[in-house]
């Protein structure tokens, strides 16, 4: 291979790496946007349709069997998760980080440890999302709870 080659491949595939450097920041400002804009929706749907359906439940339920504790974001004060306890069974938490959905419970009442166990969100109850946060995911959720406890 002669010198000019060896250049030429050398320009080449720098001006490939720049350009794929350009198309990754271009991505990365849309996925920011994205993201910025899935953190809005989960304070929504947490304040629309995850809390008021708890606390619909916790009425609906005797006293005492059920209880909620929602989380609230330093920044705005708006909703950003909730965790749930149905009766004597663990504590489950729903948590909204930077647009994603986090759904956790912790171990058994009779573990000495707490073990977290963590929803896939791509098993049922499918609950990965912005968009998942609804009445009816999230009876599914409890009703979830409520047959493992």
């Amino acid at each position: 291979m002669h010198a000019n080659e060896l250049a030429e491949r050398f320009m080449a595939k720098t001006a490939a790496a720049t350009a794929e450097k350009d198309r990754q920041v271009q991505k990365a400002v849309t996925n920011a946007d994205t993201r910025m804009a899935d953190v809005e929706h989960c304070k929504t749907a947490m304040e629309q349709h995850v809390i008021p359906f708890l606390k619909e439940l916790q009425a609906a339920l005797p006293d005492g069997q059920f209880s909620l504790a929602p989380q609230i974001s330093a920044q705005d004060h708006r909703f950003v998760g909730v965790s749930f306890k149905l009766g004597d069974g663990p504590a489950t938490s729903i948590s909204t980080a930077f647009g994603n959905v986090i759904v956790a419970q912790a171990g058994d009442s009779g573990s000495s440890k707490g073990v977290q166990f963590v929803y896939a969100p791509d098993e049922e109850p499918y609950i990965s999302n912005s968009g998942d946060l609804t009445r009816e995911k999230i009876a599914k959720l409890v009703e979830m709870v409520m047959d493992n406890s």
